[in-house]
């Protein structure tokens, strides 16, 4: 297998991965982030002294969960058709053979 620098998953991905996780069956859900923000003043760096400064925002993913949604949306997903998704266990396929 080829080695892996990065897996990248969109946000109804992470939404599913989140329900499969804690067992969620029913209901539709969506992506919730809680970001924290500040201001700061920002400098030019040394080697170009006349370059841009000023106030910018730094903004920080803090937390990600997922939430009930009462509406379908671009970012709900239905806990009921990620379930009917997954791929069978690979225990299951093993106690099949067994027998």
């Amino acid at each position: 297998m080829p080695e892996v620098d990065q897996i990248m998953y969109n946000l109804k991905e992470v939404t599913a991965l989140m329900l499969r996780d804690r067992g969620i069956r029913s209901g539709l859900w969506m992506i919730s982030t809680r970001i924290a923000h500040t201001v700061t003043n920002v400098a030019p760096p040394q080697d170009e002294p006349g370059g841009l400064a000023g106030p910018a925002v730094v903004s920080v993913v803090v937390e990600v969960g997922i939430q009930r949604a009462s509406v379908p949306g671009p970012l709900t997903v239905d806990a009921s058709e990620v379930w009917k998704e997954q791929k069978p266990r690979r225990v299951a396929k093993r106690a099949a053979k067994a027998k």
